[in-house]
């Protein structure tokens, strides 16, 4: 299973939100299927299912806003982590 599909997958089963219709590209924010309380909550299980680390100004729409923008950030972040096993890291 690839990052977009687990994200998919949490948000549909975590944050109880229809979301039949949500492509790589739909706009999370403004298609109204996450507000600002889920994006944290998002923000959350992703730290803590890919063992990385989001710093506040990477809290961007650039790398949030869809879920090819999360999988692409989740890809670099891991990738970067410094004394990481795995790549990325699932918990």
């Amino acid at each position: 299973m690839n990052i977009s599909s687990e994200v998919l997958g949490y948000i549909r089963s975590q944050l109880s939100v229809d979301c039949p219709d949500i492509d790589l590209d739909c706009n999370l924010w403004t298609e109204g299927y996450l507000d600002s309380t889920a994006i944290l909550e998002l923000i959350l299980w992703l730290e803590s299912s890919y063992n990385i680390t989001i710093q506040n100004e990477e809290l961007t729409p650039e790398n949030f806003a869809t879920l090819r923008n999360i999988e692409e950030f989740v890809q670099r972040n891991a990738a970067s982590q410094v004394g990481s096993d795995t790549w990325p890291a699932r918990t």
